[in-house]
């Protein structure tokens, strides 16, 4: 089943483009009527022929790679995107509906289902006027703070897949965190200490990035066959000391107190928790 990427698989496939980082775009080739282009006419991408991609970032669940002249392109993978960094001589594939060709590689953005973006920006850099990521310096306890204390009956869960709050924390990065808390997913923010929430949320953001990203580049280099999809973990993954290796497992025990691990839908996703380390009353 296709699920939306969440931060560290973002970053993950933003180092597959950013290998051809110092290299100009020498072609570009398009699906001007792919659903991912619903934001941008395709025949707007021929303004980065001949520029040099000069560095490249994500946030939260978006990539950014920037262009010298101050062009910024935003790829969103939706549910079925999937990039390469492909040899020269690649030849097109289906459904691979943007080719950004350089002398030395090719980058493709494949999509089958179409569920993803991709934008186009001139001038400043549009990811400072988003939401601080909680990878970032801005996102600090007095932002957590804030959140709290502006939404106090919101839901946990649902405030932490809200991309406005807490960008590229997804379902499981979600439940990671609940459980961490010791806080079961639907109780209010409120009943939540600031310092706690935001120890947490760095921690699995950081984790995330450590044992998705960090420690599965090597193992998604070209050729194109290992490029990166959304969802489509990779040989490493989070410890067995994290929820997420049992979170879905028929069975499945918490593993931390062995007790079984309930489930359920909070917040329109499929969650788990464990009924037992999880309260309605954490510990601040």
């Amino acid at each position: 089943m296709s699920t939306m990427p969440e931060l560290a698989e973002v970053e993950l496939a933003r180092r597959i483009w950013a290998t051809a980082e110092g290299e100009s775009i020498s072609s570009i080739t398009s699906n001007k009527d792919a659903r991912i282009f619903r934001d941008l006419p395709a025949a707007a991408l021929p303004a980065l022929v001949g520029k040099t991609m000069t560095s490249s970032t994500h946030h939260g669940k978006r990539m950014y790679f920037t262009f010298d002249h101050d062009w910024h392109l935003e790829v969103h993978l939706g549910m079925s995107g999937k990039v390469y960094c492909a040899p020269p001589d690649y030849e097109e594939r289906k459904h691979d509906h943007l080719i950004l060709r350089t002398p030395s590689y090719t980058l493709v953005l494949n999509d089958y289902r179409m569920f993803g973006r991709v934008m186009l920006h001139e001038g400043d850099s549009p990811w400072e006027s988003l939401p601080p990521s909680p990878l970032s310096r801005r996102f600090n306890q007095a932002h957590v703070r804030s959140i709290i204390e502006r939404r106090p009956k919101k839901i946990l869960k649902g405030a932490l897949l809200d991309q406005s709050l807490f960008p590229g924390v997804g379902n499981w990065m979600a439940d990671e965190i609940c459980w961490r808390l010791g806080a079961l997913p639907d109780i209010a923010l409120g009943s939540l200490s600031p310092e706690r929430l935001y120890e947490e949320v760095k921690f699995v953001c950081k984790g995330a990035i450590k044992h998705v990203a960090d420690k599965n580049q090597d193992r998604i280099a070209p050729p194109e066959e290992a490029g990166f999809a959304a969802g489509g973990y990779v040989a490493q993954v989070p410890p067995t000391t994290w929820l997420f290796q049992h979170r879905w497992k028929k069975g499945g025990l918490c593993p931390t107190c062995h007790c079984e691990l309930e489930r359920g839908t909070i917040a329109t996703r499929t969650t788990a928790w464990c009924p037992q380390c999880q309260t309605a009353y954490p510990k601040k």
